[in-house]
């Protein structure tokens, strides 16, 4: 079953509940893991962004039609389509659109266009209130840490603080998976991990089968074409908004 994409404002009371099961299950000695792009952060402003500067430059209006609604995976020709743009016209600029997005996607200046979700600052600034570690454990290399934390700060994220730690991949070239399963050591001196919150189902797989005890979350936005499909156990979660 694959994830149905991005519904920041979608709530229910199942919904809080897993929120308040998130909060219940960190306090001091904890340590709570949250993931970035697809989890705590919206990317689509971004992606946005990234389309109409593309645009601008080659003079591709057709560009300007594509707006967050319209991205539901990582495929960037699909996000076209559903935008309206020709398939003809996709099929053959699709390269240079891909090409473009690499650039600035994975940049510490683009980052910055990022969006919250709804709702994610508070639920961290509650679980950091208990007492337990925050840990931002990302798929972004190190390159982009710089805009990183200027969006953890300036969305209100706890960051800066005691109890706050950002981990990036070494290298651009390193699979983020590999590289979240490198961190458990890291994250291991830093207390008790009982709260991972991923967007992609071989990372809560990988959490799920480390720390049988913990609560494991799939944040159910987008993620990349591979074949993994979260375990049955572990608890989907539409957005980071409340009911209330």
């Amino acid at each position: 079953m694959r994830a149905r994409g991005y519904s920041p404002f979608e709530c229910s009371s199942a919904n809080d509940a897993l929120l308040d099961r998130v909060v219940a299950d960190s306090g001091p000695g904890t340590v709570a893991v949250f993931d970035l792009d697809g989890c705590v952060f919206d990317t689509r402003p971004r992606q946005v962004r990234i389309f109409r500067e593309l645009a601008a430059q080659r003079g591709w209006r057709q560009l300007c039609a594509v707006r967050e609604e319209h991205f539901l995976d990582w495929s960037l020709a699909r996000t076209m389509l559903n935008a309206g743009i020709e398939a003809d016209w996709v099929r053959e600029n699709e390269p240079t659109v891909r090409g473009w997005w690499n650039r600035c996607f994975f940049s510490s200046e683009y980052v910055m266009f990022d969006h919250a979700m709804p709702g994610a600052a508070e639920l961290c600034r509650r679980v950091w209130a208990t007492g337990a570690h925050l840990v931002y454990l990302t798929g972004r290399d190190v390159s982009m840490a710089p805009g990183t934390e200027s969006s953890l700060r300036s969305f209100g994220f706890p960051y800066n603080a005691v109890r706050s730690t950002l981990l990036v991949k070494p290298s651009v070239d390193l699979d983020d998976t590999e590289f979240k399963a490198g961190a458990l050591d890291s994250i291991a001196s830093l207390g008790r991990t009982t709260v991972y919150l991923d967007n992609e189902p071989a990372n809560v797989n990988l959490y799920a089968q480390r720390y049988p005890d913990a609560f494991v979350v799939f944040v159910e936005t987008d993620h990349s074409p591979r074949e993994d499909e979260p375990a049955p156990s572990i608890p989907w979660l539409r957005s980071f908004w409340r009911t209330g």
